[in-house]
């Protein structure tokens, strides 16, 4: 469930896409990534697998219950750090968490983070595809990793409605990546396509 970064770097360059130098820059971070900005993206993967079919039904419960625990620890501190509507609401879930609450805190902090939607595997998946493309927009991935991380995700067939921002978000990277395998006279203009994409689908 988790975006496999590092894993698909080499995969690129066995697999001819990239040298080993373009690889290298590719995985590079930048110096101001947040380690509380990478907990709470991690925490919304975690949360999302188990909508999403990717974990059982208690992955990112035990998570959640220490992320409340570690916000109550150092308020002013999270507040700070996750200063924007999304770690907002993640504060005031967050903060709401028990050991016996914390599976309806699930749905809590994954529902209206993921509208529209009509059920808890489109909510997820809009989730999913948002934290990607945030780290996208926000300089932590590069464009080309986060493409990767949301094209192959398969699509249950009776939830493939082109319509659910996840989903139209699958369609578009999986094309734009594909693109700049095959075409490498293009790439800057692809990446710049593709950060588009992610401008246009992160959190609004």
């Amino acid at each position: 469930m988790m975006p496999r970064e590092r894993e698909d770097i080499g995969h690129y360059i066995l697999a001819g896409y990239v040298t080993v130098a373009e690889a290298q820059w590719l995985q590079m971070n930048p110096p101001h990534r947040s380690v509380v900005r990478d907990l709470r993206d991690n925490l919304l993967v975690h949360l999302s697998a188990y909508p999403l079919g990717e974990a059982g039904p208690r992955s990112g419960l035990a998570e959640l219950q220490v992320f409340g625990s570690a916000i109550e620890r150092e308020p002013e501190v999270w507040a700070k750090e996750m200063d924007d509507r999304v770690g907002r609401h993640m504060i005031a879930v967050g903060r709401t968490v028990t050991r016996e609450s914390r599976e309806q805190a699930r749905w809590d902090m994954l529902l209206p983070l993921g509208s529209p939607s009509t059920d808890r595997w489109q909510a997820a998946i809009n989730v999913f595809t948002r934290v990607i493309s945030s780290r996208a927009v926000d300089g932590l991935i590069h464009p080309v990793l986060a493409a990767n991380s949301i094209c192959g995700w398969p699509i249950p067939g009776p939830l493939n409605q082109p319509d659910v921002p996840g989903i139209a978000m699958i369609g578009t990277t999986k094309r734009l990546f594909d693109s700049w395998k095959d075409d490498r006279s293009r790439r800057d203009e692809i990446e710049q396509d593709m950060m588009d994409a992610f401008h246009a689908g992160t959190w609004s």
